[in-house]
């Protein structure tokens, strides 16, 4: 294995870092590091997932990690990168929050050796006049003001920003300096939009110690076609927790990545090599259609995600679904996911294909449904059917389940009532 250093330049995992070099926080002592996760949701979202990938590298390498859970900074919300203030969550919903996140990173770094805490500990005994003498005495309002999302904000007289808002940065700083005296916490990390937040930390804990810590950023995952990072609070969220994004959803995100976003995904998604990589990609430029490199990146993060178990399940009922598997090999793990996850029409014997086909909106009319037929667009099962009166038959189900098929893409699993 290369240098650290080097790992996470070519995967593309450096944005920003506070010190001269990279190598001088990745490749000299083995550092204590932290990573800060708001709880203002009960589950992580895809945009998180790579943070724990790179922590993953730092574990492999010798150094320590500490993920801390802002269940105290989570009761006043990260305003940065937000046009109006978010809406406070009461002290339940952060707490249920807090348990829930903390539960689901367990698996996703892959290692036990890392520590997770909770910032109520050491916020909610903080006295206020101790934190204003403290903490605040430390930071001047012209400098904060200078912060980007806070320029935005005052110059909107109708949003402003509150106090509450504009004490975040200082919590946080308060944050590093605690793990830094509690634990010998000397770099902390976090996604671009954290920046700010983060070398904030870093000044105040040389100018109450003495001592240097270090800084690191990742940039966040953007879709190129749209431009937007994914968060949160972005419409079409996906989501680390199988209850709000099924397996299968999840699975068919990656599989639906654009040919000119697979290779960035692939590097900073997945754990494979360079050359596995390389690999893959080569295989996808000589057959297109068959989307190989799309297939490997949805099999290995949903792999990471939900387990190796899933990842086949959604696998098989994706070929299913879209004609690369027969539907006489259903188990019983991709029956149920197909009844719980892929669109879905009950029919009955006898009933008529064209009728079925406006019914499951595969077609908008009967008149559409009829050219759809004669033009030899619809599948049933694996059958092309191009006769507007044949009718469902017992023999075109397995399992009381058929697939009807528009064209390639367009699809609704048939369950016999």
């Amino acid at each position: 294995m290369g240098k650290l250093s080097e790992i996470l330049k070519e995967r593309g995992y450096v944005n920003q870092y506070s010190s001269k070099t990279l190598e001088e926080i990745t490749d000299g002592q083995k550092r204590t590091l932290y990573l800060g996760i708001d709880p203002s949701a009960d589950s992580l979202q895809m945009g998180q997932l790579m943070g724990f990938l790179i922590l993953r590298r730092f574990l492999e390498d010798g150094h320590k990690v500490i993920l801390v859970i802002g269940g105290g900074t989570g009761m006043i919300g990260d305003p940065g990168g937000k046009s109006t203030e978010r809406p406070l969550l009461d002290a339940e919903m952060v707490k249920h929050n807090a348990e829930k996140i903390a539960e689901q990173t367990k698996h996703l770094l892959g290692s036990s050796n890392f520590t997770v805490v909770n910032n109520t500990e050491w916020l909610e005994p903080l006295r206020t006049i101790d934190f204003l003498r403290n903490v605040g005495k430390h930071f001047t309002v012209n400098t904060m003001l200078q912060r980007d999302f806070v320029k935005d904000r005052v110059k909107n007289a109708d949003e402003g920003i509150s106090y509450t808002e504009f004490s975040y940065a200082l919590l946080q700083s308060y944050d590093y300096l605690h793990l830094h005296l509690e634990y010998g916490c000397d770099l902390q990390v976090g996604g671009s939009d954290q920046w700010g937040n983060i070398v904030s930390g870093v000044d105040f804990i040389r100018r109450k110690t003495g001592d240097t810590v270090y800084a690191l950023t990742w940039p966040l995952l953007v879709n190129k076609a749209t431009g937007k990072k994914f968060g949160k609070s972005e419409s079409g969220t996906v989501w680390l927790d199988s209850s709000k994004t099924s397996p299968f959803q999840f699975y068919q995100f990656w599989i639906n990545v654009a040919d000119d976003d697979v290779e960035d995904y692939l590097l900073k998604m997945t754990a494979l090599s360079k050359i596995e990589i390389g690999a893959a990609l080569e295989l996808s430029r000589r057959d297109k259609k068959e989307r190989t490199a799309q297939q490997i990146l949805a099999r290995e993060v949903t792999t990471l995600v939900h387990g190796e178990r899933a990842a086949n399940t959604a696998k098989a009922v994706s070929e299913i679904l879209f004609g690369a598997r027969n539907i006489t090999e259903l188990d019983a793990d991709t029956l149920a996911m197909l009844q719980n996850d892929a669109p879905s029409c009950e029919v009955q014997r006898g009933e008529s294909i064209l009728e079925v086909l406006v019914r499951s909106n595969l077609a908008t009319s009967k008149r559409e449904a009829r050219q759809l037929l004669t033009s030899r667009a619809i599948l049933l099962n694996s059958e092309t059917i191009d006769e507007p009166e044949r009718a469902l038959v017992e023999g075109d189900f397995i399992r009381d389940i058929a697939i009807l098929r528009r064209a390639r893409r367009n699809v609704c699993v048939l369950t016999l009532g």
